[in-house]
């Protein structure tokens, strides 16, 4: 497709739980059904294809397409996503 990805993708999380999982490869009964997944995530951040940081849930600028919100979230995550047209 001629598309150029400059890396690593940084992904923003506001779960440490999922951050701690991709950093540890460690399971327990608790964990053990998402072991495949964690274990290819691992890898890409190992690789340096993947860099994950922690970000507020109110800073979180994908909430407004996951979580129900309140007017003032609302309007300040969509002016983040939804530029203005240039004249």
């Amino acid at each position: 497709m001629g598309i150029k990805v400059k890396f690593p993708i940084t992904v923003r999380v506001d779960n440490i739980g999922a951050i701690w999982m991709s950093k540890n490869i460690n399971t327990t009964s608790r964990t053990k059904h998402i072991d495949i997944r964690t274990k290819y995530v691992n890898e890409y951040c190992e690789d340096g294809v993947l860099q994950i940081i922690f970000v507020k849930s109110s800073d979180n600028d994908s909430d407004i397409m996951t979580k129900n919100l309140g007017s003032d979230k609302y309007s300040k995550n969509s002016r983040k996503l939804i530029k203005p047209k240039m004249r």
